[in-house]
């Protein structure tokens, strides 16, 4: 199957969309930027903080395991959706709603707070220079982290496409697991580059 494909094409509309999204509620809400720094705070500055008394591949690892979440549910929420035995039987349309709503909310949330939100809380707080600063020491790692990652988000959507059944879901993400062997060597080499290059 291919993977970039009408599946991940909606998918990067709609991590688009919710990065627009994102930098904008971020602009006009305080109220938001102050929960968004919490949360920035709690995620990413103390988790990562406590990586580095550990040492560069501690961080590494840290943000590898982080950007795999998503992957991992990716294959994860489809393969339950398959297994279990649903009484009464799961329609085939509610299967595949099921399966677009997934990527579709998954990609939006990712661009909402990991893209537009972020990038738009380090500029009202820093300003514009800053997020220059930053994109200058991630224009490397960071659109091939989106990549890996919304490559896997979109595989319900693509299996939604083809319009599956239940029992078909199972084989079909087992045909589809070079995309998540790729995905997963892709993100720690990103992570290496993120951590090591700082690019």
């Amino acid at each position: 199957m291919k993977f970039i494909d009408i599946g991940f094409g909606a998918t990067l509309v709609a991590f688009g969309l919710g990065s627009i999204a994102g930098a904008l509620i971020t602009v006009l809400s305080l109220t938001f930027r102050e929960f968004l720094l919490f949360l920035i705070n709690a995620r990413v500055i103390t988790p990562v903080r406590a990586a580095f008394s550990l040492g560069a591949v501690a961080v590494m690892l840290l943000i590898f395991f982080n950007n795999c979440i998503p992957v991992a549910l990716s294959f994860l929420y489809p393969l339950i959706l398959g297994k279990v035995r649903w009484t009464p039987p799961m329609r085939e349309t509610t299967l595949s709603r099921l399966l677009a709503g997934f990527s579709l909310l998954t990609g939006g949330l990712l661009g909402f707070f990991n893209l537009g939100a972020t990038l738009a809380v380090v500029a009202e707080l820093r300003g514009p220079s800053t997020v220059i600063g930053l994109l200058a020491t991630s224009w490397v790692h960071a659109p091939l982290e989106f990549l890996f990652v919304l490559a896997c988000v979109s595989e319900p959507l693509r299996l939604a496409v083809r319009r599956v059944r239940g029992d078909e879901i199972v084989r079909l993400l087992r045909a589809d697991a070079s995309l998540l062997f790729i995905s997963l060597i892709g993100l720690l080499a990103s992570a290496a580059i993120e951590v090591f290059a700082h690019l």
